[in-house]
This record gives C-alpha cells, structure tokens and sequence, in this order.
C-alpha cells in the first residue's frame, strides 16, 4: 500500500494527465499560460510590496522612538501609497486566479462530458451528471488557488529568509552572563516553529481527508436522489423515507467531518496565536541589551512571522487539500469508467437459429 505522500502525488499526477491539456493545447495554452505569468507577476509584486512593509514598520517605530513627528507623518503618507500598492495587486490576482479557474473548469468540463457520450448509456456511475457539474469545478478552482497561493509562499520565503538573516547579524547580547551571537538565529526560531506547527497539524488532521471524502460521496448520493424524485413526482414515486435515510446518513459523515475540523482547528489555533507574541519574545533579549532599535525589534517580529506563515503553508491549506483531493479522485473515477466503457467491445448480436434464416432461393 503507498504511503500517504505517495499516493498524493498518484493522485495529482493521474489528475494532471486527465486535465493538463488545458495548459498544453493549441486553442487554450496561449491565454492559460498568459493569464499565469501575469498572476506570478502580480505575486512577486505583492512580495516587493510586503519588504517595503518590513522596512516600513522599522523606519515607523524607530521616529517614534526619537519621537520625529515629521518623520512618523511622513511614514503615514508611505503607508497609503503602500496600500494602495497591496489593493491593485490582490484584485488582479484574484481576477486571474478566476479566469484561469472558469476557462479550466470549462476544458476539462467538455472532456468529461465528451467522454461520458462517447462510453453510452451503459455509463451510469451514480450522479455522473453531478459529478462533472460540482466536482470539475471542485477540483479545478482548488487546484488554481492551491498553486497560485504556493508560489506566493514560496516568493515570500525565497525574499524574507535573507531579511532574517540580515536582521540576526547585530553586535553578540549577552544572556546569563553568556554571550550570545548566534548566526541567522532568527531564521532558525522561525523555521523550528513551523517545523513545529505542521507536525502537530499533520498528526492531528490524519482524518480530515477520509471524512471530507465521505462527506461529498454522501452529498453526491443525496443530490442524485433528489434528482431522481424530481423526475418521478408526477408518478408518485417519490421515495420519502429512502431521503431521509440518505440525508441521515450525510448528517453523519458531516458530524464525522466536523469533529475533524475541530481537532484540526484547536492545534493550528494554538500554533498561531503562540505565533502573534513568540516573535517579540525571540528578538526583545538583543533589544533590553541594547544592541539594536525598537524599530528593529518590530521589522524582526513582522519578518519572523512572514517567514513562519510561508513555511506553514501545508499546514493552512489543509483543509483545501483534503478537499481537491477528494473532488478529483471523483473525477478520475468517472473518467476511469467513461474510457473502459468506450474502450469495451461492442456486444456482438446473435445469430438467427437455422430455421428463422431466410430462404436461398
């Protein structure tokens, strides 16, 4: 049996081989990988943005702290034209990340739906039509965002991790009468806390994925027989207490879904809120030593938590994960059965018994 990292990336591999044709084909690739560059180019712009931020809060505190007036004025008027920088970028990524998304969605639609005709009538996995409705879109969308959000973290890292090291080389503190000058300290704290933060995430969300797949298998049963009771009321056929056990049974998987997220979402809480005040604590010892500025202190704390959000990626989308995995193995299952059943040799008709032949005249 594959391990769990293995049979991710099955998963993702078999689902690019289905649905990368979006971004290699003749009538798609060209607006697909042009609207890409564009959001990574709108990505890198906020990273730029965000060190302009870092650098910021150090240059803000540090006139607070010789109490310049004029200067923390002058930093006032730098912050709106940082955020406006941050408004225009954040709106043209997400424009991107939904055309991408529609125009995907739309491809891999198509190729469902294609191959759904061309295996026949004998296709009738339960809420096929659902499937290519709900679960394209699912796993398209997810995917757009998932990827789009990583390659954010991973510019934020590539940028802030320097930031962290920079910031570490300052005159050696002393500490219980030890010195103390530690190379890139910082950048070590942040990456043993996030090292921290998905380790308990990851033992703690073990069972997010199963339940969440669970949970759209018993949605995609229960939509199917509302369809089918919507297509049979005229007859009387509506069967009221098959809806009810079927809804029953959604109401559990989602309880079972719930308690998932709950344990998931106690430890990433704890994680995080330790992670609004670890940050001061790491950098006040060089401060109370007098080594280094309270705008060094704040530039440090916002660049440690940068640093800890980028590499907690995994550990914030998991939920999103769980659920793109579960919407695209769903979409691979369906195609899986349209291409055997179209592969399939057609049933052969039976021969006519000797007496029903006609006659040789």
């Amino acid at each position: 049996m594959p391990s769990a990292a293995a049979s991710w990336r099955i998963t993702a591999r078999r689902f690019w081989r289905l649905a990368g044709g979006f971004w290699s084909e003749r009538g798609t690739r060209g607006e697909a990988l042009s609207i890409a560059a564009l959001l990574a180019l709108l990505a890198g712009a906020e990273v730029a943005l965000m060190l302009r931020f870092n650098t910021w809060n150090r240059d803000l505190f540090d006139a607070l702290e010789r109490r310049d007036g004029e200067a923390v004025l002058w930093e006032c008027l730098v912050l709106l034209l940082i955020v406006a920088g941050f408004c225009v970028a954040s709106a043209g990524q997400l424009l991107c990340r939904r055309r991408l998304a529609l125009g995907w969605r739309n491809w891999l639609g198509a190729r469902l739906t294609g191959l759904w005709v061309a295996a026949g009538p004998a296709l009738t996995p339960p809420n096929v039509d659902g499937r290519i409705a709900e679960d394209v879109r699912v796993s398209t969308e997810e995917w757009v965002e998932l990827s789009a959000s990583l390659l954010h973290a991973l510019i934020t890292l590539a940028s802030f991790v320097g930031v962290l090291w920079v910031l570490s080389n300052h005159p050696p503190i002393t500490l219980g009468g030890v010195e103390f000058g530690l190379p890139g300290y910082l950048l070590w704290f942040a990456i043993l806390y996030a090292l921290l933060g998905m380790f308990v995430a990851v033992a703690a969300g073990r069972t997010l994925i199963r339940t969440t797949d669970e949970r759209q298998a018993k949605e995609a049963e229960y939509r199917a027989a509302l369809v089918r009771a919507r297509d049979t009321a005229a007859h009387g056929g509506v069967d009221a207490p098959r809806l009810h056990g079927l809804f029953g049974q959604l109401a559990q998987a989602f309880e079972r879904q719930s308690r998932a997220f709950a344990k998931l979402e106690f430890f990433v809480c704890a994680v995080t809120r330790v992670g609004f005040g670890l940050p001061f604590l790491v950098a006040t010892p060089a401060y109370l030593a007098g080594a280094v500025t309270l705008g060094w202190v704040m530039q440090a704390a916002q660049a440690f938590q940068t640093v800890a959000e980028a590499l907690s990626w995994p550990v914030k989308h998991m939920p999103r994960l769980a659920q793109w995995r579960a919407s695209a193995e769903r979409v691979l299952v369906l195609a899986d059965a349209a291409q055997a059943q179209a592969a399939a040799p057609a049933p052969r008709a039976a021969a006519l018994p000797a007496a029903a032949q006609p006659a040789q005249g």
